[in-house]
């Protein structure tokens, strides 16, 4: 087991209550709250990683997550929603990258 958890049990039990149920009420739900309830995870999974995450994680992290709220304000403007999850693809493959690098050096 790695001695460097970024979640503890009870935040990850939260964070698939959130999934679990969200996944539920997308059944019920306009087909484009899919996205929002899956940034919502993101920003709650962030939320919990930032502090014990390495500093390129951390950079990530501040660089990008601030930006989901904004967002949420933009959602009805379909190619601009687009446009946000596309660069925020981007940021998690750059990020993903660098990781990877990390990897391959040690």
């Amino acid at each position: 087991m790695s001695a460097n958890w970024v979640l503890k049990e009870d935040e990850a039990v939260e964070l698939l209550a959130l999934l679990i149920t969200s996944a539920r009420i997308q059944m019920d739900e306009p087909v484009e709250y899919g996205p929002l309830r899956l940034l919502t995870a993101t920003e709650r999974l962030s939320g919990l990683m930032l502090e014990r995450s390495s500093d390129k994680t951390r950079d990530f992290l501040q660089e990008n997550i601030e930006r989901i709220p904004e967002m949420h304000m933009i959602m009805s403007d379909v190619a601009a929603y687009t446009a946000g999850l596309d660069e925020r693809c981007r940021a998690v493959a750059a990020c993903l990258l660098r990781h990877s690098a990390l990897a391959e050096g040690e």
